[in-house]
């Protein structure tokens, strides 16, 4: 990049793109997984950062190319490129098969119209074989890791850009002011992604500690807030069946005046879990939550009623199964179980709560360990 043709430092454009697609990249992985989030879904963090980190930096690296292929400036994107490799490979530890980064350099090759030429070919392999060293490097909890990372993107920037240098008979002051500007930009993303990830990381632990209830492991209220409402929007628009499981655990404070207090929380701990595994069983995508202290709810999306009160039974008879040792003590467990599905008369959420919520109460009022539908 020549002060003479783009009229500002080679630098500071550097600096515009290489930050400018990562920024992109944050700015479109964040929007993906909050829109994800905020609809109760499940999110695949590392897929969406592959699928968005491969679109960003292979539509970046093509359209970019696409400007100065056919003038002899065609290599001034280098570093842009070399940059956008440890990107993907290294802070992304986006794993792309070897003959697939190959495939993508011949169609560079091809773009720039110079597969026919030996020293093409040459960047190309050595282009490859950065992609795995740097993708090992970012797997292995080694010591050290930014000298080693410097060190790497160093040690293969430097041949690389000396085939650039030889194919386009660059003058080696050109060379040395390339590698300069590439090895402070190899500081700089080093620092800026890492300042990102670490907002990423503190924001997954939030989320985390928002949603999730810290004894049991499985959602708290909030998120079932935000799941009912989501599920009664989507069964009202689209006409969908949507069934709920309340259950909560009989002489639950029993429990705890006798044992203590850390009794009913492995008892808690247990239930959750023993409920957990047995949806899991019946169907993946079924949630738990805990609402209350000793109260779960289970929202059912697409199912009638009579599918949810065979699930709610397998839930009840694993949960009758149940026995929980605490200090040498053998402590049974029952549930009261309600179960309800949407009806026409229930403008809102918080109406097929109560519903759900009433049959509940049937059972406990009719002497607890069994499931009232309705």
């Amino acid at each position: 990049m020549t002060w003479s043709v783009w009229l500002v430092p080679p630098m500071l454009t550097s600096i515009f793109f290489v930050l400018g697609v990562i920024t992109l990249y944050w700015s479109i992985f964040n929007w993906a997984t909050s829109k994800a989030e905020s609809q109760n879904k499940p999110v695949n963090v590392k897929r969406v950062q592959t699928i968005v980190g491969l679109v960003c930096a292979v539509t970046s690296v093509f359209a970019l190319q696409l400007i100065v292929r056919d003038s002899h400036l065609s290599w001034t994107f280098t570093n842009f490129q070399l940059l956008l490799l440890i990107f993907v490979a290294y802070f992304l530890q986006v794993r792309i098969p070897y003959w697939a980064v190959f495939v993508a350099g011949i169609a560079f090759m091809l773009l720039n119209g110079n597969v026919d030429q030996p020293l093409s070919w040459g960047y190309t392999f050595l282009f490859v074989i950065f992609y795995e060293v740097s993708y090992v490097q970012s797997t292995h909890l080694w010591r050290a890791p930014f000298t080693r990372y410097a060190i790497v993107a160093m040690a293969f920037a430097l041949p690389l850009w000396y085939i650039v240098k030889l194919r386009f008979q660059l003058p080696w002051s050109t060379y040395l002011d390339e590698m300069i500007n590439y090895l402070i930009l190899v500081v700089l993303m080093y620092g800026y992604f890492k300042i990102q990830d670490k907002d990423r990381r503190i924001k997954d632990r939030l989320f985390q500690s928002a949603n999730w209830d810290a004894l049991t492991k499985v959602q708290n209220f909030a998120a079932y807030d935000r799941a009912i409402g989501y599920e009664f929007r989507q069964s009202a628009a689209h006409d969908r069946d949507l069934s709920m499981v309340m259950f909560d655990i009989d002489h639950f404070k029993h429990v705890n005046d006798t044992y203590g207090h850390l009794a009913g929380d492995e008892v808690l701990k247990q239930v959750a879990k023993t409920v957990t595994n047995t949806l899991k069983a019946s169907d993946s995508k079924i949630v738990l939550y805990r609402t209350g202290g000793e109260e779960f709810n289970i929202i059912f999306p697409n199912y009638t009623v009579d599918e949810t009160e065979k699930i709610a039974q397998k839930v009840f008879d694993a949960v009758k199964d149940l026995t929980i040792a605490y200090n040498d003590v053998a402590i049974k467990v029952t549930i009261s179980v309600g179960v309800s599905a949407l009806s026409l008369k229930d403008s809102n959420p918080l109406d097929f709560y109560k519903r759900v919520d009433a049959n509940l109460y049937r059972s406990k009022q009719n002497g607890r360990q069994q499931i009232t539908v309705g």
